[in-house]
């Protein structure tokens, strides 16, 4: 080995920085070396602490906060950790970020992360004789203690919080019962459910439940169907609801030829505000699935939108999200597109800017270098004899492109043209038509955007975003949606765990991980739709159910694209 890795530590003020870099063994300075490695730590040289400073900038940064479990007191302690890199002059930009991602990665590995400043930089050191980063010639790591009173540090209600933790909640107990009945409420409609079922579901009593349905009845917020049945109710003033008992035919020249699917109380709400000349038709069963269809305009189209009344990962959910669909596209035969319209989780790129997804940015579906535009995850199997991890997969992706090619234009005029963005006045005109509504669809601040990963156990990080490159600073858009194009994961294995959801990500250049839609695409395929094509709003960093404050937000993105998109697809419904 003709190289040693030369770790070299110095002090300034609170904050330690250690400097490890790739040293000629000629070029050692031996008045300097206060340790040299031997065994397993063969090629490791430690010097003796130096007051001198290098003002050469770094060619890559990625800053990250340690919250490590103290085993005696339980609580969180915060520690800041600075990683700098430096490549030779001829390395380009995507190697750099590469090499660098996958160096960090490898790094904060669950099951060998260390817990200690000691057994950090011996791993750093460790790493940087591995082949695969010859690239990287140095590394610095700044480490600093944040103090209770730095306002960098991190509360643990304000953590767990953030991580979605449940924290303890002070309101008075009714408060949180209404909020907890809206949301099974909200996440069951069209469906009807039971006091009896709302009480198990809450772990509640029975007559705490129906004093606080009671109250969200006075609210006008939910409605009783039959003696102890109850529904949400849809608060929009513009929209004409008709409870009917069959779903309307209609007539020849009229029929939708736009399904727009969605899961979630509130995508619904912003799919529909994105509507003109729409009437919403009920069809509610006190026993089995209920329906509800908004049928409008979008441009010169005819449009129908439909939320599925469950979506997940018990099978039943499933099942009913298939039907549901198949459904919809038996009733209205005429649809020729069908748009999966709603909210996601981003996945984050450590180092690279570029592709980096944040909070509230719009993801659209389209397939990696295998075809794969959706892809779910079944489960995982260990290959013991390769030593890797592998996948058990379904994926799918539309016979016909034209929606994805749409999608796909529109990003690029806006890319070319930071002035092109339709989609902002359709998520301002749609915050003014949904002001009435519980929740507020504004954009929440910048600072609530934050990316954490699991390390094991309690212990959590927090990674930085990567810093703005110099020459992007002129096409930054702050406080709007950037618009991004790759496939979208899905499949419980994924959620369960970060790392092997980067893992997953890289492999199939995934850019969303989404809860589970493999039985409507079932239903879509099933039923012979060839164009079809997800839009979503990225609103956390795992599948998109663990942020409710940008739900509302990034389901409104959506749908404003894809009113976009609808708006540019040819031809049209004549009435």
């Amino acid at each position: 080995m003709d190289e040693e890795i030369v770790m070299t530590p110095t002090k300034k003020g609170k904050t330690t920085t250690i400097r490890i870099e790739k040293v000629r063994k000629a070029q050692l300075d031996e008045s300097q070396v206060a340790h040299v490695g031997g065994g397993q730590h063969s090629g490791l040289v430690i010097n003796k602490q130096s007051d001198a400073s290098d003002s050469s900038p770094p060619n890559l940064q990625l800053e990250f906060k340690c919250f490590l479990v103290d085993q005696k007191t339980g609580n969180h302690i915060p520690e800041s950790r600075v990683l700098k890199f430096w490549f030779p002059s001829e390395t380009d930009y995507l190697e750099k970020v590469t090499t660098a991602y996958e160096f960090f990665k490898e790094l904060v590995r669950p099951e060998s992360f260390p817990r200690d400043y000691v057994g950090f930089i011996k791993k750093v050191m460790k790493q940087l004789q591995v082949p695969r980063y010859a690239q990287i010639k140095r590394t610095d790591v700044d480490l600093r203690q944040i103090d209770e009173l730095d306002p960098e540090a991190t509360t643990e209600k304000k953590f767990n919080t953030l991580l979605g933790i449940p924290k303890e909640d002070k309101r008075p107990r009714e408060l949180v019962v209404q909020d907890q009945l809206l949301h099974y409420l909200e996440s069951a409609y069209p469906n009807i459910l039971p006091t009896d079922d709302l009480a198990e579901m809450l772990q509640t009593d029975t007559a705490v439940i129906q004093e606080q349905l009671r109250i969200l009845t006075e609210k006008n917020l939910i409605k009783e169907m039959e003696p102890g049945k109850w529904v949400r109710k849809v608060l929009d003033q513009k929209t004409e609801v008709k409870i009917v008992k069959q779903m309307p035919t209609q007539v020849q020249g009229s029929k939708p030829t736009v399904a727009i699917i969605t899961s979630k109380y509130y995508e619904k709400l912003a799919v529909d505000a994105m509507m003109e000349e729409k009437t919403t038709f009920v069809k509610y069963k006190t026993e089995g699935e209920s329906n509800v269809y908004t049928i409008g305009f979008i441009g010169p189209h005819k449009v129908i939108s439909t939320k599925l009344p469950a979506i997940g990962r018990q099978m039943a959910a499933q099942i009913s999200s298939g039907n549901t669909t198949t459904r919809l596209l038996g009733t209205f035969s005429d649809v020729e597109h069908v748009l999966l319209v709603g909210i996601s989780g981003g996945v984050p790129h450590y180092t690279d800017f570029y592709s980096h997804v944040r909070l509230g940015d719009i993801v659209i579906s389209t397939p990696n270098e295998k075809g794969q535009m959706y892809i779910y995850c079944d489960k995982v199997n260990q290959d013991r004899e390769k030593g890797m991890i592998q996948y058990s997969l379904k994926s799918w992706a539309p016979l016909d492109p034209i929606l994805m090619n749409i999608a796909k234009e529109l990003q690029e005029k806006t890319k070319n043209d930071h002035s092109f963005s339709p989609w902002d006045q359709y998520i301002k005109d749609g915050q003014e038509l949904l002001q009435g509504q519980q929740v507020a669809f504004v954009r929440p601040a910048p600072e609530t955007d934050r990316l954490f990963m699991n390390i094991g156990g309690q212990d959590m990080i927090e990674v930085g975003h990567p810093p703005v490159p110099d020459e992007a600073r002129g096409s930054l858009r702050p406080g709007k949606p950037t618009v991004r194009c790759g496939s979208i994961a899905s499949g419980k294995p994924l959620v369960s765990d970060d790392q092997m959801r980067l893992d997953f990500a890289s492999r199939h250049k995934c850019i969303a991980t989404d809860t589970e839609f493999d039985q409507v695409l079932e239903s879509i395929v099933g039923n012979r739709k060839e164009s079809f094509l997800f839009i979503r709003g990225v609103t956390d960093y795992l599948d998109g159910t663990k942020n409710p404050e940008w739900q509302p937000y990034c389901a409104l993105v959506a749908a404003a694209f894809m009113k976009a998109v609808i708006e540019k697809l040819p031809g049209g419904s004549a009435e």
